[in-house]
C-alpha cells in the first residue's frame, strides 16, 4: 500500500538505514529471507529497524493460507504493512525466538521472551509473545522504547487542571491513587512521570518501592522488581514483602485480585502513598471495582484520594493537516461554533502518510472531598459517584477530547473513534 511514494525496487540495504513505504518493507524483507539462514538474521535486524523507524509499538507477524500478514501498530492503531510469503515465516520465526531466548522446537505451546537492545538490531529492548494457530506460530513484538523525555508530567499532553491534580496527588504523604484506562493508553508512562515529580520535589533519598510486569525502563533511584507467577512472586506477594521493606512511596504495576486489591488500600493508610492501575471503563467505575473485589467501603473511602481515567489521542499531523468545515453532526457534537473550521488528517511522508503524528494524553480526574467520601460508604452505583463528581468539577474524557478538536490538536473523526456516538454500529472504543 504505497500511501505517500511511488512504488519501485527496493534497496535491501536501505532497509537497514532509513524508513521505507509500506509498499517497498514486505519485498525488501522477503529478499533478504529467501537468502538463507544469514538472510534470516538480516529480515529480522531490518523488520525490527522498520518498525522502530515507523515509531510502531507493536510488531504483528501472523500466518494465513494465502502469506504472512505483517502489521505495525502506530500511536495505537494497527496497519496492514505487507504479505510475507509463507515459506519465509519459519526461518523469521526461528530467529526471533533465538533471539528472545525462546525454545526454537516449541510450536505448540504459547511462550514469552525477550530480546536485549545490544542484540536486536534497533537498539531497543524487545518483548516477544508466540500464539499456535492453525496455520502456524503467530508473533507479536512489542518494542520496548520509552522515552525519558516523556517521563515529566508537563510534557504528557494533560491540561493545566489535570496536571496541577498530578502534582498534588505526589506532594501526599499518605493515600492510593488509581489509573484505570485500557491497555497502551499511556498509564504507565505516567506513573513514571509522577514518580520523576516524587524524587525530584522529595528528593533522591526518599524511599520508592516499584512492583511491575514486566520493568519497561530502569529508573535511577527507585528499587524495581519484577513479578514472576511462576515463582511466586505475585502481586499481592511481592506487596506483603515490599511492606517490610520501610518504603515510602509504593507502586504497583497493577491491582488484579482481590488480596492485593485489599492490601494497597489498607498501605494507603498507614502511612505510605501508593499508585497503582486497575481496570475500570471510567474513573467512577473504580469505586465500583474495588467493592465487588471485596474492598470494604469505609477502607475506599479513607483510603483513596483520588482516580484518574486515561486515554490517549492521536494528533493531527501539524506538516500536513487541512483545514475543513465539519459536517453538522460533528459540530454539534463537538460543540464548535457556527463557521469554525477543524482539522481534517490527510497524509504526507512525515506523518509515513497517516494524517497523524505523535499522542497526547486526556485525564478525567476525580479528587475525593468529604461529600465523595460519605457518598462511598452507602455502596452507591458507578453513575451515582459519576454525577456527583461532575457536580464536585470533574471534566469527563469526552469533553476534554472536543475540547481538543476545537483548539485543532486533532480532528473530528479522531474523536469518534475513540467515542463513538450512541448507535455508532461498528465503531468500537479502541
Amino acid at each position: 500500500m504505497g500511501l505517500f511514494a511511488k512504488k519501485t525496487e527496493p534497496d535491501t540495504q536501505a532497509v537497514l538505514t532509513g524508513p521505507l513505504p509500506f509498499d517497498q518493507i514486505g519485498t525488501a524483507l522477503a529478499a533478504l529471507a529467501g537468502a538463507g539462514e544469514s538472510g534470516a538474521i538480516e529480515a529480522v535486524d531490518a523488520l525490527l529497524v522498520q518498525a522502530a523507524l515507523h515509531r510502531a509499538s507493536d510488531v504483528h507477524l501472523e500466518p494465513w493460507d494465502e502469506g504472512v500478514s505483517l502489521r505495525f501498530r502506530i500511536d495505537g492503531l494497527l496497519h496492514e504493512v505487507a504479505s510475507l510469503p509463507v515459506r519465509h515465516h519459519a526461518r523469521i520465526a526461528g530467529r526471533v525466538k533465538v533471539l528472545a531466548r525462546m525454545l526454537t522446537y516449541q510450536k505448540d505451546l504459547p511462550q514469552d521472551g525477550r530480546i536485549d537492545p545490544e542484540a536486536s538490531g534497533c537498539g531497543k529492548a524487545v518483548r516477544v509473545s508466540t500464539f499456535p494457530t492453525v496455520n502456524g506460530e503467530k508473533l507479536v513484538l512489542r518494542i520496548l522504547n520509552p522515552d525519558p523525555n516523556l517521563f515529566d508530567l508537563d510534557v504528557l499532553g494533560f491540561d493545566a487542571d489535570t496536571t496541577d491534580a498530578l502534582r498534588g496527588i505526589v506532594t501526599r504523604p499518605q493515600g492510593a491513587f488509581l489509573l484505570t484506562g485500557p491497555a497502551s493508553s499511556g498509564k504507565t508512562t505516567t506513573i513514571y512521570a509522577m514518580i520523576r515529580e516524587i524524587l525530584g520535589r522529595r528528593g533522591p533519598s526518599t524511599h520508592v518501592v516499584a512492583i511491575e510486569d514486566p520493568v519497561e525502563y530502569r529508573l535511577g533511584r527507585v528499587s524495581q522488581s519484577e513479578v514472576n507467577s511462576h515463582a511466586g512472586f505475585t502481586y499481592e506477594a511481592a506487596l506483603r514483602a515490599a511492606l517490610r521493606q520501610d518504603p515510602e512511596v509504593l507502586v504497583l504495576g497493577e491491582i488484579r485480585d482481590p488480596e492485593t486489591a485489599r492490601t494497597a488500600i489498607q498501605a494507603g493508610l498507614t502511612g505510605h502513598l501508593v499508585i497503582s492501575t486497575i481496570h475500570s471503563g471510567t474513573a467512577a467505575g473504580v469505586f465500583t471495582r474495588l467493592l465487588d473485589m471485596g474492598v470494604e467501603p469505609y477502607l475506599a473511602a479513607s483510603s483513596v484520594v483520588g482516580v484518574m481515567a486515561q486515554r490517549l489521542y492521536r494528533r493531527a499531523c501539524p506538516d500536513c493537516a487541512e483545514t475543513a468545515l465539519p459536517a453538522p453532526r460533528e459540530r454539534l457534537r463537538c460543540g464548535i461554533a457556527d463557521g469554525a473550521g477543524t482539522l481534517r488528517a490527510v497524509g504526507c511522508p512525515a506523518c509515513l502518510g497517516i494524517g497523524y503524528r505523535g499522542r497526547a494524553a486526556l485525564g478525567e480526574v476525580l479528587m475525593v472531598d468529604e461529600a465523595l467520601e460519605g457518598l462511598l460508604l452507602t455502596r452507591p452505583r458507578t453513575q451515582t459517584v459519576h454525577d456527583a463528581a461532575l457536580a464536585a468539577g470533574m471534566v469527563p474524557l469526552f469533553e476534554q477530547a472536543a475540547r481538543c478538536v476545537r483548539a485543532r490538536l486533532t480532528t473530528p473523526e479522531e474523536l469518534e473513534r475513540l467515542f463513538p456516538a450512541p448507535g455508532a454500529g461498528t465503531h468500537r472504543e479502541e
